[in-house]
């Protein structure tokens, strides 16, 4: 138990770094506990029962992500495991291991939609009272099918623990096979999600005052607003581009966020309400899967970042979406080409500029 516990501060201690920390329950259908030889007994069933553990996972952009966790296993109404015919309490079983995930397929909002995963470790075993014997630990390793919903997973998984068994003089090793499910619940944002250096200085929109008319004989006419847009803004489609970002870069670099900073200015002197939606892109290097994901990431936090700047709360968030590789606007055999595919679009819908007009700043 002490171990646990210990175990359990170093993953709450990971949490606050880590770009993924997941709470796992689940429940093992099956269970059996199988000799290393017939010295010492037979194969037996164990009670099937559920399982608690928890998850950080240290970076999960990529087609592979990897990590560390531990499971504890229980049994009906005990924290042991127990054995099936005859409700003996054999002992303790918690795996301690370093796990890996492959994604075969990625949806546009970023979630794994199939993945592989695999463990390996060391399995903490200790016999209990009941049992005939001494336990100790051995390797641990178990290999699934996982799918993701938002933050939720669901896993479907095969484990095998081997245990040392000593009975006086007699030693041997066994091991116990179990298949089952997990559930878990993951905390955070994506990985690698650092918040960059806000720039605090204010950007000032120049909006002119109306311009009297020269002649006192005519009705004074209040002209429209004018207010210069980043150039990196069409005042025409209602769109924004932010470019900026490296290569794995998942924040642009501080001079495209000084264009957020003025685009929220300019929404919050003008529009009223309206919604913003975000599509991220990249360029093509590393996989599909990686470039996926790593859109995502942009898109998420570039709307991060708007908000960060004081974006108003009567402008909501639309979508905040990925497109990968693509949908470039132009060629990623030249260095500038795929500077400019690597950037986050966003679109103004039925955000209500009353009485303004925009101005390119290019």
């Amino acid at each position: 138990m002490k171990k646990l516990v210990i175990l359990g501060t170093a993953l709450l201690a990971l949490n606050a770094v880590a770009s993924e920390f997941q709470i796992k329950g689940g429940y093992d259908f099956y269970r059996k506990y199988k000799n290393g030889s017939n010295d010492l007994g037979k194969d037996f069933m164990l009670k099937h029962g559920p399982t608690v553990g928890a998850e950080y996972i240290v970076d999960n952009q990529g087609e592979f992500e990897w990590g560390l966790g531990a499971e504890y296993k229980l049994s009906s109404n005990s924290g042991k495991l127990k054995v099936k015919e005859t409700n003996t309490r054999i002992g303790r079983s918690v795996p301690v291991y370093a796990l890996g995930k492959f994604n075969l397929v990625t949806t546009n909002s970023g979630n794994d939609a199939l993945y592989v995963l695999g463990r390996a470790g060391y399995n903490f075993a200790k016999e209990s009272k009941q049992f005939n014997g001494d336990l100790s630990g051995g390797l641990y390793v178990a290999a699934g099918l996982g799918t993701e919903f938002g933050p939720v997973s669901l896993e479907a998984i095969y484990e095998r623990s081997n245990v040392k068994y000593k009975l006086g003089n007699l030693r041997e090793r066994d091991h116990i096979d179990s298949a089952g499910v997990r559930v878990g619940y993951r905390f955070g944002q994506l990985k690698n999600d650092r918040a960059p250096k806000i720039i605090t200085q204010t950007v000032q929109v120049p909006v002119p005052t109306p311009v009297p008319t020269p002649e006192p004989q005519q009705k004074e006419v209040n002209q429209p607003n004018t207010a210069v847009l980043p150039f990196s803004c069409s005042a025409n489609e209602k769109k924004c581009v932010i470019k900026g970002f490296k290569v794995d870069g998942r924040v642009p670099n501080e001079a495209e966020a000084r264009d957020l900073g003025t685009i929220a200015n300019v929404i919050n002197q003008f529009a009223e309400g309206g919604s913003i939606d975000f599509v991220g892109h990249t360029d093509s290097t590393g996989s599909d899967a990686y470039n996926q994901k790593l859109s995502v990431a942009r898109a998420q936090n570039v709307a991060r970042l708007l908000k960060e700047y004081g974006l108003k709360n009567t402008v909501s968030y639309g979508t905040i979406t990925g497109r990968g590789e693509s949908q470039p606007i132009d060629t990623n055999n030249t260095v500038q080409g795929r500077y400019n595919n690597r950037r986050v679009e966003l679109f103004f819908q039925n955000v209500d500029f009353e009485n303004v007009r925009f101005v390119d700043g290019n």
